[in-house]
């Protein structure tokens, strides 16, 4: 019975090292049989030098992606088996590393090994229908444009965030929720700004203001406790606003203010909008954090606020 892979993506690093001790094993077990005194871990220094009359051991780390340390270690190896020795730079500030004479006749003799194991790694490669080399390259690439430990980190806190969510239920609007429609909102108001007549006028006729110009209303629902609101307005010509976000501040930093922009953010899309923007205030530095997160930039604002606290502007860029 065959064994099943069970590490895929997750255990990718898993993977490669079990491909990296095959190809060791079978390469050093092909060393040996030539009786010579080598192995694979050898190689990356060797073949360096052998490109490059001497390099200082921060150059081969470079070449070979290792670290200075790993570099080192591998080095003083190849120094007392007599293949390799420092010679001083002709600065003086740093050593550089040479083959000896006796590293020249390894090369000698390692070079039509080398050949013929070129040649059936190419044909191992050649029986694969995806081109792995053009792939380990991209996956490299991707590497040097944003680190495994930086996109880990940011897929952690992520799920930390979403365990923090309570669970909760975004519903569209719904009459029976009006009332908490305007209390968290004038909840929030007063405890940053003041309420403005324009603030008063909508959250009382949010059907007249809103749904009844095109725009949409959601909540988050943890039973039937309404725990956040948003609404979506069409502002005309297939532009909306994110406006009127309140979330009861119990829950604030939960994951319920996410939540809900991400509802607005999916319905936008649904309905082919062409602009998604909001306002907001710098005060408010824990939202505009949020807004950066799932995809706002801050941009100059293109025209007159309706809200005297209105002072910073974004606008969705995916």
């Amino acid at each position: 019975m065959e064994p099943t892979e069970i590490y895929f993506e997750l255990g990718i690093g898993t993977r490669i090292r079990r491909l990296y001790e095959t190809l060791s094993a079978d390469t050093d077990r092909l060393y040996s049989e030539q009786n010579l005194n080598f192995k694979v871990s050898y190689f990356y220094v060797m073949y360096a030098l052998s490109k490059n009359d001497s390099l200082p051991i921060s150059a081969i780390s470079t070449l070979a992606g290792f670290s200075h340390s790993a570099v080192s270690q591998t080095v003083k190896k190849l120094v007392t088996l007599g293949y390799v020795q420092f010679d001083g730079a002709k600065d003086g500030r740093q050593k550089l590393v040479k083959l000896t004479p006796v590293g020249v006749s390894m090369l000698q003799s390692l070079s039509p090994l080398w050949k013929a194991f070129e040649t059936a790694m190419k044909q191992i490669l050649a029986e694969s229908p995806n081109n792995f080399m053009t792939a380990l390259t991209d996956v490299e690439a991707a590497l040097e444009h944003k680190s495994f430990y930086d996109r880990a980190k940011t897929q952690m806190a992520d799920l930390h965030n979403r365990r923090t969510i309570p669970d909760v239920d975004i519903v569209a609007y719904d009459r029976q929720y009006q009332k908490a429609f305007y209390d968290l909102n004038i909840s929030w108001l007063e405890k940053y700004f003041t309420v403005e007549p324009i603030d008063e006028l909508v959250l009382s006729n949010p059907e007249g203001h809103i749904l009844g110009k095109g725009g949409e209303i959601f909540f988050a629902l943890q039973g039937t406790k309404v725990l956040g609101v948003v609404a979506m307005k069409l502002n005309g010509n297939n532009v909306f606003e994110l406006t009127k976000l309140a979330v009861d501040s119990e829950v604030r930093r939960g994951g319920v203010g996410k939540a809900l922009c991400m509802k607005v953010i999916e319905r936008f899309n649904a309905r082919g909008g062409k602009l998604l923007y909001l306002e907001t205030n710098t005060r408010l530095e824990n939202a505009i954090r949020l807004y950066k997160k799932i995809g706002f930039k801050e941009l100059p604002n293109p025209m007159d606020s309706p809200y005297e606290r209105s002072n910073f502007y974004m606008e969705w860029q995916g």
